[in-house]
């Protein structure tokens, strides 16, 4: 199916004549305006865009006399100033899709003062249609918009008042994914979602994003990733599975870190992990580190490795216990300091002593 721009010529496929692409009106429908003016609001794979470098575009290639009213935009901006493309580089260096919910205030320079706009952000490969809710006071929900989003662009939801974005505090959110072609249809997604209201009146928690180019406060309310691998392990509970606990995601991903035969080294620093993890909570950090970590000694353990390096960090300590309370659920490994020359007191060396 063609992406179709504004100005774009088209023909009709199931019936006789063509026009120009006046609106996009979503993600697979547009408003094609043929010659005596009226707009006809149109399904995208019932066109054919005739300007189109294939032979079927030339073969229907045909002139239509029509001229755009003024204040419609040309091909190359927007159809809808609402949506924006995500940045090239923040696409491009993903390592995982997701969507995110961006608070960004008007003023720059003085964060906590002024007006706030809302974006959603796709940042992924899938059409989506989502609906908010808010929770009221008294429990209820408020719907606070529905609508659809492409996929890599974000979206203006609303701008709002500093008063008003404790409505935007906590919710539900819900999500149907579409692509064209797909090797597994995601199921609907819903989720309720909190943020602590007190972030909205701090500057130090307002930091610079690369997916919206300013700063801003980014809410992570889902990775596609972690969603697959939930849904891939509810529909595998029934069947017979391997005696290490929590495998799933990727069986090779251990072999990114091989260092030597048989060996890997893992660093768990979050930076290493993510591309843009400034606007994570501490305990988003620590699970998402923890799911690694289980992933990639999972994958260790299929691939028979011998040995494997985890470097936690010399931090507080939390993410080192969590790794050891980790693997008291994995019989038969042993585990202790890495070497401390090298690494200091922060890594652990972890045996496989059944794949020797």
């Amino acid at each position: 199916m063609d992406i179709l721009n504004v100005g774009d010529k088209v023909k009709f496929l199931n019936s006789s004549g063509g026009g120009i692409v006046a609106r996009v009106i979503d993600s697979r429908m547009v408003s094609v305006m043929i010659e005596d003016g009226f707009e006809i609001p149109t399904m995208i794979s019932e066109l054919i865009k005739t300007e189109a470098d294939n032979p079927a575009a030339r073969f229907f290639e045909s002139h239509y006399d029509i001229e755009l009213p003024e204040g419609i935009q040309s091909p190359e901006e927007p159809s809808d100033e609402r949506v924006q493309n995500l940045p090239e580089n923040f696409t491009t260096v993903r390592k995982s899709e997701g969507i995110l919910l961006a608070f960004i205030p008007h003023d720059q320079k003085w964060l906590i003062t002024g007006m706030v706009d809302i974006f959603l952000l796709n940042n992924s490969s899938y059409d989506v249609l989502y609906n908010i809710y808010s929770r009221t006071a008294t429990g209820h929900f408020e719907g606070m918009d529905y609508g659809s989003i492409f996929p890599d662009t974000k979206l203006l939801i609303t701008t709002i008042n500093r008063e008003q974005l404790v409505r935007w505090c906590e919710g539900v959110i819900q999500f149907l994914f579409h692509k064209e072609q797909a090797s597994k249809v995601l199921p609907p997604f819903n989720s309720e979602y909190t943020i602590d209201g007190k972030r909205f009146f701090k500057e130090g928690n307002y930091r610079y994003h690369q997916g919206i180019q300013a700063k801003g406060i980014v809410v992570k309310i889902l990775s596609l990733t972690d969603y697959f691998q939930q849904e891939e392990q509810k529909a595998g509970m029934d069947k017979p599975h391997d005696e290490s606990p929590g495998l799933t995601g990727d069986p090779e991903i251990i072999l990114r870190y091989k260092v030597a035969p048989r060996e890997a080294e893992v660093d768990l620093h979050i930076h290493e992990l993510v591309d843009d993890p400034a606007n994570m909570e501490k305990g988003e950090i620590l699970d998402f580190q923890k799911n690694y970590f289980r992933k990639c000694l999972n994958s260790a353990i299929s691939c028979h490795f011998q040995k494997v390096i985890f470097i936690h960090g010399t931090g507080s300590g939390v993410l080192r216990g969590e790794l050891i309370s980790e693997m008291k659920n994995y019989p038969g490994l042993d585990f202790f300091d890495a070497p401390l020359s090298k690494y200091g007191v922060g890594a652990i060396e972890v045996r496989i002593p059944h794949n020797l």
